[in-house]
């Protein structure tokens, strides 16, 4: 279910990239990848914690 969710964040954030006319969509889409990905982690880490207390 973590996985989906991941998944899905990721495809909101760039799907609005896709339609902007933009010459170099390819860093910021890589930067946009990178950021939800380290975000998403650290955030599921920091529940998964919380939960077992």
């Amino acid at each position: 279910m973590a996985v989906f969710r991941f998944f899905l964040l990721l495809a909101i954030c760039l799907i609005p990239f896709v339609f902007l006319d933009i010459k170099e969509r390819f860093p910021i889409m890589v930067g946009i990848t990178l950021a939800v990905t380290i975000a998403y982690w650290l955030g599921y880490a920091l529940l998964q914690r919380k939960k077992k207390q």
